[in-house]
């Protein structure tokens, strides 16, 4: 009897665990550094548009880039679906490099063809 109470609560929190997960797997802003923001110049050489944001690497003075964006529907929102950020579009990207990663960066705006959106 003690076995079926165990199993029938496992039963009934595992679908919170579940749920829970993607939140875990969601990184914080902290590892990236804000106090050194840097701008770049370059030409999209990929686009990953889906959750939980929007990714790019970009070619920018010989090095690649990984830059995220914002999540999809705030890119959308302020018009930068995947017909404005695709591959081979020149770009200039300003936000923060990662602690850990030195050829990742945060965006806080994107411009492509004299259009720029903030990202935050």
């Amino acid at each position: 009897m003690q076995c079926h109470f165990w199993q029938r609560r496992l039963l009934l929190l595992s679908p919170i665990a579940l749920l829970a997960a993607p939140a875990r797997a969601h990184h914080g802003w902290g590892s990236y550094e804000a106090d050194r923001p840097v701008t770049l110049n370059g030409t999209i050489k990929a686009v990953r548009f889906g959750n939980p944001h929007v990714s790019i690497d970009l070619d920018s003075s010989g090095k690649t880039w990984e830059c995220t964006l914002a999540p999809p529907f705030r890119m959308n929102n302020r018009g930068a679906d995947e017909a404005f950020v695709k591959v081979a579009a020149a770009a200039t990207l300003y936000g923060y490099p990662s602690r850990a990663n030195p050829s990742e960066m945060r965006a806080e705006w994107i411009e492509i063809g004299g259009k720029r959106v903030q990202l935050r």
